[in-house]
């Protein structure tokens, strides 16, 4: 599960009730900014591992785990897409609706739905997203 501590809160109240026994193991911005430090992220990035560590199939990583390596290799993605970009201009209010659009389109399935690629792209909206705001 990926969000504030107060929606995966009441996701977990939905999904398993008050007296379901479960264990919870946490990451949070910290430790992701621990673990990648050598790439120096940004909070975007940090958020963007945070949230596709939240989206992967439960039978993924209760199998595999999310650990130091899940952190490195997904950080790795992340920065090999850093390399030399393009760059172009449009209008904030024109990126504000590519990116409404992009949104409604990937967030049409349960986060824990979400294949990890899709999770992948609805990230990378959102990192968008939050440039935009900042």
């Amino acid at each position: 599960m990926f969000g504030s501590v107060k929606e995966v809160c009441a996701e977990l109240f939905r999904e398993y009730g008050s007296d379901e026994p479960i264990t919870v193991l946490i990451w949070d911005a910290g430790a992701v900014r621990y673990f990648t430090e050598q790439w120096e992220p940004d909070e975007g990035e940090v958020l963007a591992i945070l949230e596709t560590m939240g989206c992967t199939d439960i039978e993924e990583y209760q199998r595999y785990g999310i650990g130091q390596q899940y952190i490195h290799d997904t950080m790795t993605q992340i920065a090999k897409s850093r390399g030399p970009t393009r760059k172009v201009e449009v209008s904030a209010d024109e990126l504000e609706i590519a990116l409404h659009l992009a949104i409604e389109a990937l967030d049409h399935c349960d986060l824990e739905a979400m294949d990890s690629d899709t999770a992948r792209k609805l990230a990378a909206v959102e990192v968008l997203q939050a440039a935009l705001h900042s």
